[in-house]
Order: C-alpha cells, then sequence, then structure tokens
C-alpha cells in the first residue's frame, strides 16, 4: 500500500476561538511540517491553526479548502522567504 504524500495545510474544525462562543462552529486551515527522519526514528511537527475563517464567510468549509489546496500548491514555489 502506497501512502498518500504529505500535506502541510488541511482542514478541520478548532477549538481555538471557542472562548468567544462555544456554540459557534470554528473552521481553520492547519499547518504541519512533513515528518523528518531522525537517528531516533521519525520526528512528527505540531499541527496548529494558521488561519482562522471567520464565521461570516459563506461556505467557509469551501474557502478553507481553496485556501489549503493552494498554500500546498505553492508553499515550496521557488523564491518563497517560507
Amino acid at each position: 500500500m502506497m501512502e498518500a504524500e504529505h500535506q502541510c495545510f488541511t482542514v478541520s474544525d478548532t477549538a481555538y476561538l471557542r472562548n468567544i462562543d462555544l456554540k459557534s462552529r470554528c473552521v481553520a486551515v492547519h499547518y504541519q511540517k512533513p515528518p523528518t527522519i531522525t537517528d531516533n526514528g521519525q520526528s512528527i511537527g505540531l499541527r496548529f491553526p494558521f488561519l482562522i475563517l471567520a464565521e461570516y464567510i459563506e461556505d467557509a468549509d469551501k474557502v478553507a479548502e481553496k485556501v489549503a489546496r493552494i498554500l500546498n500548491a505553492h508553499w515550496d514555489d521557488e523564491g518563497s522567504d517560507a
């Protein structure tokens, strides 16, 4: 079985801003560095909300997915500072 390529940017709910309104859903684009091989095995980085979408955005899931696709496609473009 072939492993899927690591995606640095993914979309899911987050509790990051739940202290503002416990009932509303909060969607975020999350970032996680690709795993690296170390002397002790494989290292997995911290996953955290990179971009949080306001609840006022219509179709927040679709917008977040599009942003994540764009970031994944261009994150390692030559000339980027990241």
